[in-house]
This record gives structure tokens, C-alpha cells and sequence, in this order.
């Protein structure tokens, strides 16, 4: 079973280039002790713009929000959706990791209530790097390095813009200073291209018990999705039609994979 949009060889550019540039930019906010005026500016700009857009947008890379969005891409983009899934552990090992070891403090430890602005649930430690960040790049990125089409100048920049944007909410929440997102979308990157080539190794997209598997994985996240709460009360009908959307479609998925030949 093949996908309908055709993998092609990885390119050196985009596997590399992103993630150094990424990873130089955070240790360069870091350093230069530009991350808390950064931080105020940015949080202070993003005020113009309702809290529900940044809640919505921040809670779309959360761990269920993130399975309901593959879930939903897994009919179009398989490869992608089993690189994510193979970059997984490696994302995990990693995010966790850096964040046990420098064990950074958050904007809401180190800042008065009333000195920046917050949205949702208050966050403590472990700031370094930013979580939701390395969810969203490592989706993006792995959309982009396993399907061709989506290299395409405008599926590209959407990709990106969306990558953007949810780590412009990490800071719009008030959760993260901006060192943590780039750091974030640097590791996101860097999975990616971990489980793209695991992917394109072991194409076991193109097998259909595995992605009977995935899509029946896809159904029961898009499930807890929809029922459990997400932390941010303004993005709770956005998060719950978001699982509806990733259980039609893993449904989808399901159908196709049970009727293909084996």
C-alpha cells in the first residue's frame, strides 16, 4: 500500500540547516541576556490579539491535540505520520532530558503577576526548552521532509507559519521565554529528521497492519481529545472539534487500511 503523494530522497538543506540555525539563534538569546526584554516585548505585542486565538493555537500542540492533527493526516501524509510517531521516543528522551538538566525557571517564577500578561494554567520550572514547541516543529517538519507536496512554496510557508506561531503562543501564555522556543523548534527539527530517516529506512507506512495500527491509535487519542480538558479553558471547543476531526479521519484511515489488498 503506497501513499498517494510519493516520498523522495531527504535533502541535506533541509535537515541540516534549519535546526543549526534554530539552535545558534536560542543559544544567542541566551547568552546575550535578550531573553527576558524579548520576552516582554513579544508578550506585551501578542496582547493585541484575543487570549482564546493564543490559547487555541498554544493547546493545538499539546500531546492529544498534536495525535488529533496526524490522526487526521494520516490518510494524505503516512510517512509523515510514522515519521512523527518514530521521532516520538527520541522527541521525549530529549525534551525531557534538557529539561531535568538545566532545570531552567519559567516567566511566571521569576516575574511579578502583574508585570507580563498569562493565559491558562501557571507553569513552574523547567522551562528549557519549550515543549509544545518541539511537538508543533517536529509535525511541520516532518510534513515537509517526507512529503513532497508539501515542500511546495505555499504548503511550505503555511507549514512554517504555523510552526511559528505556535511558538510565538508559548510566549503570548506567558509559559516560555523566547531562548526556550527557538531551542524547541530546533529540537522538533531534529526529530523530525530522525524519524524521516527511520521512515524512509523502514517504510513501514506502506504496510497495512501498520497503519490499521496507527489509525486505530489515531482513534482513541482523537477520543481522549475530545473528553478530556485541556488547561485552557478557551480553546476547550476548538481541542474537542479538533478530536472529532482526527476521529473521522483515522476512521477514514481505518476503512482504507482494512480494504486494501494486504
Amino acid at each position: 500500500m503506497t501513499s498517494p503523494l510519493a516520498p523522495a530522497p531527504l535533502s541535506p538543506g533541509w535537515c541540516i540547516a534549519p535546526p543549526l540555525v534554530l539552535g545558534l539563534a536560542a543559544a544567542g538569546m541566551m547568552m546575550s541576556g535578550a531573553n527576558m526584554p524579548v520576552f516582554m516585548v513579544l508578550n506585551q505585542w501578542t496582547r493585541a490579539l484575543p487570549d482564546g486565538l493564543w490559547a487555541t493555537v498554544t493547546d493545538t500542540a499539546s500531546v492529544l491535540s498534536a495525535g488529533a492533527v496526524l490522526a487526521l493526516c494520516l490518510r494524505s501524509a503516512p510517512r509523515a505520520v510514522l515519521a512523527v510517531v518514530m521521532a516520538w521516543p527520541v522527541g521525549i528522551v530529549m525534551v525531557r532530558g534538557l529539561k531535568a538538566l538545566v532545570d531552567a525557571p519559567r516567566p511566571q517564577d521569576l516575574m511579578a503577576a502583574d508585570g507580563f500578561h498569562q493565559i491558562g494554567v501557571t507553569l513552574s520550572g523547567y522551562s528549557f526548552p519549550s515543549g509544545h514547541t518541539a511537538t508543533a516543529f517536529t509535525v511541520v517538519a516532518a510534513l515537509l521532509l517526507s512529503t513532497p507536496a508539501c515542500r511546495r512554496a505555499v504548503p511550505a510557508l503555511l507549514l512554517l507559519m504555523a510552526g511559528v506561531l505556535v511558538a510565538l503562543s508559548r510566549i503570548a501564555v506567558g509559559a516560555h521565554w523566547p531562548g526556550d522556543v527557538l531551542a524547541g523548534a530546533a529540537t522538533g527539527w531534529l526529530c523530525a529528521v530522525i524519524g524521516a530517516h527511520l521512515s524512509q529506512r523502514w517504510p513501514l507506512w506502506q504496510s497495512r497492519r501498520v497503519l490499521t495500527l496507527l489509525a486505530i491509535a489515531g482513534i482513541v487519542v482523537s477520543l481522549a481529545r475530545v473528553f478530556f480538558s485541556t488547561g485552557y479553558p478557551q480553546a476547550q471547543g476548538w481541542s474537542s472539534a479538533l478530536g472529532l476531526a482526527g476521529l473521522l479521519g483515522a476512521s477514514m484511515a481505518l476503512r482504507q487500511a482494512r480494504s486494501a489488498a494486504p
